[in-house]
């Protein structure tokens, strides 16, 4: 029961990952004999010898801490842990025949032509394209697998062979993925994110959640409504590890797309931001407009548009949803000033509390900020037109473990409870 106790984390430079990750050889076993309720039957769809079946179960079972099927009369049954893992192979299977058709798009691949491919893409022709993808150098990933250079070149090229495509680009300065190398590697992470939500669901079933939560925050809206949600979820769920990132929201939502990141928070985009995502809106948390208490528009209680023009402005960049809040208060007016465009909070703050510039914060943003120093202030402006709204934003089909559906309520619960402007 000891390697139950260990959590292998696939973040893509995980040595101690690559080195336990079950093979292709044994995933398939597992899966025909979970079919079929029976070795024999499953060594013949293989055609492999029931000794071999056999061994490769135990070696998963041993790999895993637990047992995977009990025998009964009528065959073998799949134990909790044999159910959580069969849920969990037959989606990473999924995944990876989606990668193989996505990659070979414009060759016509049948289904049956892809599930060939796949049963052909070993476990080091898989690692050598994931790392050599995430570090961009062919020598680094040989380093951190222990390897000769000539090793894993000899692999990248085998996996070029293997799908007869180019997927790597050979410079001067050495070997990196080319923009087909980078979709494969980008839809096979989310098949090994399959393999480590197994072994963290067979985990969490022994009691032991040393699972991973991995945030996405953008870089102003939704922090402080994060943060207490952190402290909630961390009390109550010890063992746990969490990694927030905290990043514009095109880089959030590649690192869904490239399964870094379960859950990012934020502003809700107007429209939603890509079809292979989901949107769902869980605190109202109004826009405001925000200036040092000592501005000169801060003491009054009637502000029109045209004394906002008078002053310099800080923004976000064009296409957030702040920034359609700006263009939406000065359509058909003159413009004011803006000679700074950002996404950085501290930045935002800074410039307000050191001039009379002024800038569209969310009302929580401008609480966080009077908790900390409270040197800014809400002017008395009527509600801005462009809505705003936090949501969480995860992959479509995104299947989250025991630990992330906790915390996914905890973040659903604290919204609810804490209000509008959460």
């Amino acid at each position: 029961m000891d390697s139950v106790l260990t959590s292998l984390t696939f973040d893509g430079t995980n040595k101690a990952f690559y080195d336990n990750l079950p093979s292709q050889s044994q995933l398939r076993a597992f899966a025909a004999v979970a079919q079929s309720r029976s070795i024999s039957r499953g060594a013949a769809d293989l055609a492999r010898s029931q000794p071999a079946v056999t061994q490769a179960i135990a070696m998963l079972e041993a790999a895993l801490g637990a047992p995977l099927f009990i025998r009964q009369r009528a065959g073998l049954v799949l134990t909790d842990a044999g159910l959580i893992l069969d849920n969990r192979v037959r989606r990473y299977f999924s995944e990876m025949r989606g990668a193989v058709l996505e990659c070979g798009a414009d060759r016509g691949w049948t289904s049956a032509q892809a599930n060939g491919i796949v049963h052909r893409l070993t476990r080091s022709l898989t690692t050598a394209l994931l790392l050599i993808d995430e570090f961009g150098s062919l020598a680094d990933a040989a380093r951190l697998l222990d390897q000769r250079e000539t090793t894993l070149r000899k692999a990248a090229s085998s996996l070029e062979a293997e799908l007869d495509m180019r997927l790597f680009k050979r410079e001067a300065h050495g070997i990196t993925t080319n923009m087909q190398g980078k979709v494969l590697a980008t839809r096979l992470r989310l098949a090994m994110r399959e393999l480590e939500s197994a072994r963290e669901e067979i985990n969490a079933g022994f009691g032991i959640e040393n699972g991973r939560i991995l945030i996405g925050a953008m870089m102003l809206a939704g922090n402080h409504l994060l943060n207490s949600v952190l402290q909630r979820f961390t009390a109550q769920h010890p063992q746990a590890r969490v990694s927030v990132m905290n990043a514009t929201s095109d880089v959030l939502l590649d690192g869904l797309k490239r399964g870094s990141i379960d859950f990012a928070v934020g502003l809700q985009h107007h429209p939603s931001p890509a079809d292979n995502v989901l949107e769902q809106v869980i605190a109202e948390d109004p826009f405001v407009l925000a200036a040092r208490r000592d501005h000169p528009l801060a003491a009054r209680a009637a502000i029109r548009t045209t004394d906002l023009a008078q002053y310099d402005w800080v923004l976000a960049r064009p296409g957030a949803v702040r920034r359609a809040a700006f263009e939406t208060l000065f359509a058909g007016q003159t413009r004011p000033t803006a000679r700074v465009e950002t996404h950085s909070i501290i930045t935002i703050l800074s410039l307000l509390g050191g001039s009379d510039a002024l800038a569209i914060m969310t009302r929580s943003e401008l609480f966080l900020e009077q908790q900390l120093g409270g040197r800014l202030v809400a002017l008395e402006f009527g509600p801005l037109e462009t809505p705003s709204r936090i949501a969480v934003t995860t992959r479509r089909g995104w299947l989250p473990t025991r630990l992330q559906a906790a915390f996914a309520r905890c973040l659903h619960d604290h919204a609810r409870e804490a209000g509008p402007g959460a």
